[in-house]
């Protein structure tokens, strides 16, 4: 799909240093649409065809390795990011690809989204992935290829896909693409500690998650935002997903809910997000008067 992407909110906060990557947006974007199926919001299998914000992570995808995204709810993002780990799995080389929730649920839809992406291909093709090994959240498979110079390459390609317990998983692993949503559960430092340090170089980074209060996250964030850290800052608002008048009705009928559920700002995600001691409204009033300083 081609999108105007000018017709939305510029998503990207700061200034990070623009990587050389070897990654196609149109080229991935094109292989999910034809071989992938989704369950849309009808409860309807199509064909995964990018929405506007899916199409614009993508995009950036192009130019950064390290992206960091605060968003509304229900964007797709985990949908796009599982969709580039799956593809990488089928078609790529000694690939090992991790996306991992620090939610149940989540993870669980996670599972059962990648599940379905590879029987979606298996089907279109007609052929059957020769798995070595396919356990409840681990996918491996083992084959060989026809080089330049007619011999065959072996290679081993893994998809990993769950709930990461602690902020120690990933060590020791040579990860070649993460995807972790819902990070501000975590103990961010830690895990980029851990699984970040577990990443090969070039190894796309993204961790995308909806704000959940003043915490380590936040801190990140904001290191982020001062180009004090390697990653890409992107925020979307619902105005990615929704009209203007669409979402002014939501935020009106919910009250106080409206903010939390379509925040049109960083840090109206972050203010109504968390366990509230404060009233949201003193908060975000005495942030503005400070200058939007924390």
């Amino acid at each position: 799909m081609v999108y105007d992407l000018s017709n939305y909110p510029v998503p990207l906060l700061n200034e990070p240093p623009i990587a050389t990557i070897e990654f196609n947006a149109a080229g991935y974007e094109a292989f999910m649409a034809d071989n992938f199926k989704i369950i849309d919001k009808e409860k309807v299998a199509v064909p995964f065809l990018a929405n506007p914000a899916q199409h614009s992570l993508n995009t950036y995808m192009e130019r950064y390795i390290d992206i960091l995204i605060l968003k509304a709810r229900k964007m797709g993002f985990s949908s796009d990011a599982l969709g580039i780990g799956a593809t990488k799995f089928l078609v790529g080389e000694n690939e090992k690809c991790i996306s991992m929730s620090f939610d149940q649920t989540a993870s669980d839809k996670q599972l059962a989204r990648a599940k379905y992406y590879i029987r979606s291909y298996e089907e279109k093709n007609q052929v059957k992935i020769p798995y070595k090994y396919n356990s409840k959240n681990q996918m491996v498979w083992e084959g060989k290829r026809l080089n330049k110079l007619g011999a065959y390459d072996h290679f081993q390609n893994v998809l990993q896909v769950g709930t990461a317990r602690n902020t120690d998983f990933g060590r020791g692993d040579d990860i070649s693409f993460l995807h972790l949503t819902e990070v501000s559960l975590a103990d961010i430092d830690e895990l980029m500690a851990g699984v970040g340090e577990a990443c090969l170089p070039g190894a796309h980074k993204i961790l995308e998650t909806t704000a959940a209060g003043f915490n380590s996250y936040k801190k990140f964030w904001d290191r982020t935002l001062l180009n004090l850290t390697s990653f890409a800052a992107l925020f979307y608002s619902p105005l990615w997903e929704y009209s203007p008048e669409f979402v002014e009705t939501k935020r009106n009928n919910l009250g106080r809910l409206g903010i939390q559920e379509y925040p049109m700002t960083p840090m109206e995600a972050f203010i109504t997000s968390g366990l509230q001691f404060f009233k949201t409204e003193a908060v975000q009033r005495y942030y503005e008067m400070a200058g939007g300083q924390v």
